[in-house]
């Protein structure tokens, strides 16, 4: 099969920018680069009509321009269809400006003095992706998979409880008797030495990822189907291993490689994640859409999740994080604590998943999602109405059901 051409072009008026990525593409095979040394509003209405005829777009970030949004927005509305838009911005980008980028429809959002490190590969996984013909969007919407990770701030804040049920109502089940699922999901347990979804979705342990550790082995497709069991609920599980395994021997590259297929695959791919900060969860700060920390208000849960929040922002400045409040109700108005945990995380908690030791102790010990032991429990409706606005935010595919 003939690998299919990818055209690129680059609006910047930085010079080492435009000679760094004009030089790497330059002996690429089956890639075409079209630059114009400029910024976006020096070449005008021309940035349109040259948006709309290539694969991919890198465009330079003027955080000083009144119209940057607007611009930005102009350029991802002409774009072709399956075309990707990547801002290149300062390292100093505002947050909020880096996560408004991402929802007008900015793909990524790099910072310049990262060229060989971060651009230059971006462009080499997306010429792979192209030419192996695995689409990023299908019509102007997304085809693959949405990455929601779930962090805990200390042990026993229930963050795998979290996870598990978001990842069964994630599913929306459709019909009489809500048996059919509308969305095909995916739960990824990366505690790696103490993971406990296994149990909370009643599903045998495997031993797949202890041995792709001690193996060395990038994960594909075929070691997916092998090793994901899919629970009674119907959410497809990629389980911790039975056994202690250390946690160095899992690699960036495997954990990538198994996003990249379960995104193919699957609507929605919930991933508990570990307290650890290991290296490995590198990839899943970077393909996560959004992450939910969980935490309760005491001082030093809410001190962690600080150092938490600071330490995933600085390897992707553009995830969304959302903080879920656990233990608690939300209250009708925040007590004193509350206020002071707010003001220490600079982000008020968006969900409140309340106490409920009897419909938990029930579940886990059964083994089954908190919706089949009560459907009305406040529990069991405070993580539905926390998986519904997380699919009104990040929709599932198109295209593919």
């Amino acid at each position: 099969m003939t690998a299919k051409e990818i055209s690129v072009l680059l609006i910047s008026p930085d010079e080492q920018i435009y000679s760094a990525i004009e030089g790497s593409l330059a002996g690429e095979a089956n890639c075409q680069f079209t630059g114009r040394q400029d910024t976006v509003a020096g070449v005008n209405g021309a940035a349109i009509s040259l948006t709309s005829k290539h694969d991919v777009v890198l465009f330079d970030v003027d955080e000083n321009s009144d119209d940057l949004m607007q611009t930005a927005r102009t350029i991802c509305d002409a774009r072709m269809p399956n075309a990707i838009i990547i801002a290149l911005a300062p390292e100093d980008l505002p947050l909020e400006k880096a996560r408004q980028l991402k929802k007008i429809g900015v793909d990524d959002v790099l910072p310049r003095k990262a060229i060989n490190e971060e651009i230059v590969p971006q462009l080499d996984e997306i010429r792979a992706r192209r030419q192996a013909q695995l689409p990023a969007v299908w019509g102007g919407q997304a085809t693959m998979g949405k990455v929601i990770a779930v962090a805990k701030s200390r042990g026993g804040v229930g963050s795998s409880l979290v996870a598990a049920n978001m990842a069964n109502e994630l599913q929306a089940k459709e019909g009489l008797f809500k048996k059919k699922a509308a969305n095909e999901v995916a739960l990824v347990d990366l505690d790696f030495q103490f993971g406990s979804l296994a149990a909370l979705m009643d599903v045998d342990e495997s031993d797949a990822m202890w041995r792709m550790a001690m193996d060395g082995s990038v994960p594909d497709g075929a070691f997916l189907e092998q090793a994901m069991i899919k629970s009674p609920c119907g959410v497809d599980i990629l389980s911790a291993p039975s056994r202690y395994g250390p946690l160095s021997a899992v690699k960036e590259e495997q954990i990538a490689a198994i996003l990249d297929c379960l995104k193919r695959t699957h609507d929605y791919v919930v991933v508990d994640l570990p307290r650890a900060l290991v290296e490995w969860i590198t990839p899943v700060l970077a393909q996560s859409d959004r992450l939910y920390l969980v935490t309760d208000v005491a001082v030093p849960s809410v001190r962690s999740a600080r150092k938490l929040m600071d330490f995933y922002q600085a390897e992707n400045p553009a995830l969304d994080i959302q903080l879920v409040a656990s233990l608690e109700k939300k209250p009708l108005i925040q007590a004193a604590h509350h206020r002071a945990a707010v003001k220490l995380l600079e982000k008020d908690f968006a969900h409140w998943v309340p106490r409920d030791e009897r419909t938990v102790r029930e579940s886990v010990d059964r083994g089954v999602p908190l919706q089949e032991v009560s459907n009305r429990a406040p529990l069991t409706r405070a993580i539905r109405k926390l998986a519904q606005e997380t699919t009104a935010a990040l929709p599932p595919r198109v295209g593919q059901h």
